[in-house]
């Protein structure tokens, strides 16, 4: 066996690290291609990495979609669901002074510019204040070229963020679900008492007549990560969920047939129990399927924390057996704008039904 040659002949033979050197930055530059060209663990859908960091939220050009004519009454019904970040009054911190203040004009225009862009039919919303907030948007829509003039404002205990749904269709039906009623359950505040506890931002429940058909929306945004004195989070947000899919069972069970699309902002990732409560169980004729997303990139999350610089799966649309059918799963997407990040801290997930199959 040949042994390396001491330091004293590399000191005469130069030509020897030479080669050495070149060997060394081949084998670096060509493993670095090797990893680039595999599939991320966002692209292979691993559970355990739906919280890893890609990137920072920068925006990225992105193929923009090819303008097409549409005819409304017979394409596929487009549904946005998005959360929009704080289209609300709410103390904010401005040029080293905070005050309550409205959400900025620049993330207000950003937003009705990337929501004119979908063209949605069904515009399901979390995170907007008051009535007069809704309508504010709903009149920066218009005047934009999008008329959405049926509509719905629904909440639960938490009266600063509430849901709300603005369509073309006619709404025909609402059993949206306040704080009260059946909205409530018992669990432990942070000092481990049994308290009773309201549904923060209820359930929003509407049904729309799209054509001959109606489709029935069942909205939430369920209790967030952030930590309050009054309750653990995690399992406020366990036994939101577990209220939601009570709700969605009794819709289900008075009506098999409904053509049911549950959306919302979950807080949680996909493997974990809230998102699997209100999934239910896959051989149930109840089962509520949740419909892939990706964006123009093939990646998955829809929400960025900035603080932490952590992007997740947060935000859903889930459809009732008789709905999924009705799916075009090739034009439903993630919508990922290059100023996405101007509008929200989630990007907003487009879904199509094509009611005429």
């Amino acid at each position: 066996m040949r042994h390396p040659a001491p330091i004293s002949e590399f000191n005469r033979a130069p030509h020897y690290a030479g080669a050495l050197l070149l060997l060394t930055l081949t084998f670096l530059f060509s493993s670095c291609g090797d990893k680039e060209d595999q599939p991320s663990d966002w692209e292979r859908g691993d559970p355990k990495n739906s919280a890893q960091p890609l990137a920072d939220p920068t925006p990225i050009p992105g193929p923009e979609p090819a303008p097409t004519e549409r005819d409304p009454d017979s394409s596929p019904l487009r549904f946005l669901s998005y959360n929009i970040k704080n289209y609300l009054t709410m103390s904010r911190y401005v040029s080293g002074e905070r005050k309550d203040r409205k959400k900025p004009e620049k993330e207000i225009m950003a937003l009705v510019k990337l929501v004119v862009a979908a063209q949605p039919d069904v515009f399901g919303i979390c995170e907007i204040g008051s009535l007069k907030d809704l309508t504010e948007l709903q009149q920066y829509l218009a005047e934009a070229g999008l008329n959405l003039p049926h509509r719905e404002h629904a909440g639960g205990e938490d009266t600063t963020r509430r849901l709300a749904l603005l369509s073309r269709f006619p709404i025909v039906a609402t059993n949206s679900q306040g704080a009260g009623g059946s909205l409530t359950y018992k669990s432990v505040d942070g000092e481990n008492n049994p308290k009773q506890f309201a549904m923060q931002r209820g359930i929003l429940d509407v049904t729309v007549q799209a054509g001959d058909k109606q489709v029935r929306f069942l909205g939430v945004h369920l209790k967030s990560k952030r930590e309050i004195p009054q309750g653990h989070q995690d399992l406020m947000r366990r036994n939101e969920a577990y209220l939601l899919r009570k709700h969605a069972d009794r819709v289900l069970d008075a009506s098999p047939d409904t053509l049911l699309c549950v959306y919302g902002d979950f807080n949680e990732t996909r493997r974990e129990s809230p998102v699997r409560s209100i999934q239910g169980t896959y051989q149930s004729a109840r089962y509520l399927e949740p419909l892939s997303h990706k964006d123009s990139r093939g990646e998955v999350w829809t929400h960025y924390w900035d603080y932490q610089h952590v992007y997740s799966r947060f935000d859903y649309v889930l459809a009732s057996k008789a709905l999924r059918r009705f799916w075009v799963q090739k034009e439903s997407r993630i919508i990922d704008d290059p100023q996405w990040f101007s509008a929200s801290d989630h990007r907003p997930l487009l879904t199509l039904f094509d009611l005429a199959k």
